[in-house]
């Protein structure tokens, strides 16, 4: 009797000893733009001018090494890495107090050991000026190369 409660003994805690381990995602977004200009209905065109520092900024987040062998494979349309760089470009804008960065460049390094991932950001913050319905001249700057997109009195 003895032996069958001790092997009983061992199998109950072998089996309550061993959990599975659940797998936790976590999602946060910071997006910079989400929704695109678009035309439906009626619209009326808005022109806006920037104000754009003349101090470039170079801004740096570190990330957890997350990616995988498909973000590798397919890099150009690799979700954790947009993700990162969207991520990054958006608290750049929180920091510097702007609306957009423009002309920035990206740097995206793995480090030495691969565990982490830093991004880098330089360019120019700026800010939206002077909101005002867009004119025939504003509306010709959209597509200076395009003669049938040129607008005339």
């Amino acid at each position: 009797m003895l032996p069958i409660l001790g092997i009983v003994l061992v199998v109950t805690l072998l089996t309550t000893g061993c959990s599975t381990s659940r797998i936790v995602y976590r999602y946060d977004e910071s997006t910079s733009r989400y929704i695109a200009p678009s035309m439906s209905g009626y619209v009326t065109p808005i022109a806006v001018d920037l104000r754009i520092d003349t101090t470039k900024i170079v801004y740096v987040e570190n990330f957890p090494n997350t990616l995988t062998s498909n973000d590798i494979n397919n890099i150009e349309n690799s979700g954790t890495i947009d993700y990162l760089k969207n991520y990054t470009i958006a608290q750049a804008v929180k920091k510097y107090n702007a609306d957009v960065i423009v002309a920035p460049i990206f740097d995206v390094k793995t480090s030495e050991d691969f565990s982490t991932i830093t991004i880098t950001i330089t360019g120019f913050p700026a800010h939206y000026i002077n909101f005002r319905k867009a004119t025939t001249e504003d509306i010709n700057l959209i597509f200076p190369y395009q003669q049938e997109s040129k607008i005339t009195n």
